[in-house]
């Protein structure tokens, strides 16, 4: 019995570490501090409480800046419109409106036992695994959706170390944020573009790149090319993070550090890392949840590790939010197409849209990874005519 009751209390605190510092709170699929509204406009009733009760305290979840006066502002906008459409269009976001309720709720929880003032952070990648916002498997795989608070599992809650802050890691160090730096990407979009000119096989996936994001940007999208050219050290660095921050118990952790350690001398890559960490196994996950978030992974495989199309110059990671209500899109085959995504159920999301999709994989020879959020393969076969600079044929 008395077993039982620390879970109970455990589960309801906010998780310390070092000295004192909150780093996550504790998740739940029902409210516990915003009343339960009937009748019309509910969500909107509820979120104005939210905000009533957030008052002047700041969340920053997939860069964007919340805080009450906001979330009131959110409610009373535009009263004719279906709220889940204002949602995301003021916030550009693929915001779900329930899960983005609870979690809101276990804030507000939180503050109550202490939280209250602190820092809440939360970064895309962070929340779309724990179904703030729209996940691929929301879309692609309806049948397991991401639903917040579902597990009970803890939600982290610490801003993620800036990679440019970071000194790399050292031959020998433990696993951690630090080493999001020691193989770096090119920084910025000049430099991404002309990397993957140099070593894309096909001459014209950067010229259908460079099109798709200038008719985005031309219609208001937020648009970001995250990586282009990747180093082979570095996707396995993603993946062992990744995969290490989801293991819940000292057994399968030990299990994943002595596959990371052969993988390593398999693949011949010999990156210097110790994946275990000193502290235990709790430390050496907490290290890796952090090292993950540094690099905002949404999903990674090992497969994709040893074998991703971003070593070769065959992919890109690219993310467009805040889509008009109408876009219109002219491919370089000469295809145009305007897609209507005035639903209020459209996510406004490049990644999150089936139908965008399709067609971009039709006319921009693209190949959209379903399960990585921004992840895009090109599908042209490079040819003669190719090389010459001529686009060329789509892989049938």
């Amino acid at each position: 019995m008395f077993a039982k009751v620390l879970l109970v209390v455990m589960l309801t605190l906010p998780v310390l570490a070092g000295a004192g510092e909150i780093t996550s709170i504790p998740t739940n699929r029902k409210l516990d501090v915003i009343k339960v509204k009937r009748g019309p406009n509910p969500y909107r009733r509820m979120y104005a409480q939210a905000g009533r009760r957030l008052g002047p305290w700041t969340i920053q979840i997939a860069e964007v800046r919340i805080d009450g006066a906001k979330l009131i502002a959110l409610a009373e906008k535009s009263p004719q419109e279906p709220f889940l459409r204002v949602l995301r269009e003021e916030l550009k976001r693929p915001f779900d409106k329930d899960d983005f309720l609870f979690f809101l709720d276990d804030v507000l929880l939180a503050g109550r036992k202490g939280l209250r003032s602190k820092p809440i952070w939360v970064p895309s990648g962070r929340a779309r695994n724990a179904g703030i916002l729209i996940h691929p498997d929301d879309v692609f795989k309806k049948d397991k959706p991401r639903l917040y608070g579902q597990d009970l599992r803890p939600l982290a809650i610490d801003k993620p170390e800036p990679q440019t802050d970071l000194t790399p890691a050292e031959d020998g160090a433990v696993l951690g944020p630090n080493w999001t730096t020691r193989y770096k990407n090119p920084i910025g979009e000049e430099a991404k573009l002309k990397a993957l000119v140099e070593q894309a096989p096909s001459k014209t996936f950067v010229a259908r790149v460079e099109s798709l994001i200038k008719q985005l940007r031309a219609q208001g999208c937020q648009v970001v090319l995250w990586t282009t050219v990747r180093n082979r050290h570095r996707g396995y660095l993603m993946w062992g993070a990744y995969m290490l921050s989801r293991k819940g118990n000292k057994h399968d952790v030990i299990r994943a550090v002595r596959l990371l350690e052969q993988l390593n001398q398999d693949w011949q890559l010999d990156v210097p890392i110790r994946w275990y960490h000193p502290g235990g196994w709790r430390m050496t996950v907490d290290q890796a949840r952090m090292m993950a978030d540094t690099y905002d992974v949404t999903y990674a495989s090992r497969r994709g590790a040893q074998k991703s199309r971003h070593y070769d110059g065959e992919a890109v990671d690219l993310s467009a939010v805040g889509l008009p209500r109408s876009l219109s899109l002219t491919a370089p085959n000469g295809a145009e197409k305007t897609f209507d995504l005035s639903d209020p159920e459209q996510t406004r999301d490049l990644c999150l849209t089936p139908e965008l999709i399709d067609w971009l994989e039709e006319n921009f020879v693209l190949n959209k990874l379903r399960k990585d959020y921004a992840h895009f393969n090109d599908a042209a076969k490079p040819t003669e005519v190719d090389l010459k600079g001529e686009p060329s044929a789509p892989k049938k």
